[in-house]
């Protein structure tokens, strides 16, 4: 019973938190931790949702973890959605001509 009241607990970010750090084991919680200059068993109560995850905290775990997972979550709950940054120079030039020709067409319908 305990364990489902805590499941409960634990919905929207704290569940993503949860799949990614505990079922996934995507990263070492001591690591990003370390990381974000905390305690892990500070991160582990974040990542339980026995504390709420402190907003001010998202730059620093993505950071650490390397995973823009946690910005696109947060963007498409808020209505938007995030596009990675293209680091190969010759790829964004042609998204930006691209970009370019769809804004000149649809300004000219």
């Amino acid at each position: 019973m305990e364990d489902n009241l805590k499941m409960a607990k634990r919905i929207g970010f704290q569940n993503l938190l949860y799949v990614r750090f505990i079922i996934e084991k995507r990263y070492r919680v001591d690591e990003v931790a370390r990381k974000l200059d905390i305690h892990k068993d500070t991160l582990y109560r974040w990542i339980r949702g026995d504390n709420p995850f402190p907003i001010d905290q998202l730059p620093h775990l993505v950071k650490a973890t390397d995973d823009p997972i946690y910005l696109k979550y947060l963007a498409r709950e808020a209505g938007f959605s995030l596009v990675e940054q293209v680091k190969d120079k010759k790829t964004a030039e042609a998204i930006s001509r691209i970009a370019d020709i769809l804004i000149s067409c649809i300004n000219h319908e």
